[in-house]
């Protein structure tokens, strides 16, 4: 399965999946020496956190403000990576 990186901030990577399942969603990681890697899922919906593993709800929050300020990208590269047309 392939990825596209859509964007980092900070230490977090966002990610869309490629052969991935629907509905259309993100997956944000955070490599981390200390713990396993944390990751979760975000619906390109309406943003809710669909799946968590190791983040704080303050970081989804984070996370979630970060993704509102790109959700058109992210839809589009949902798209494109899936081959759906608008």
């Amino acid at each position: 399965m392939l990825m596209g990186e859509m964007f980092r901030f900070g230490s977090v990577i966002v990610r869309i999946w490629s052969n991935d399942h629907t509905p259309p969603h993100v997956e944000a990681y955070w490599p981390s020496m200390k713990n396993s890697e944390a990751h979760a899922k975000f619906s390109l919906t309406n943003l809710e956190c669909i799946e968590c593993v190791g983040f704080s709800n303050k970081d989804i929050q984070r996370i979630q403000r970060e993704l509102k300020k790109r959700h058109e990208k992210l839809l589009e590269g949902w798209r494109q990576i899936h081959g759906e047309e608008d």
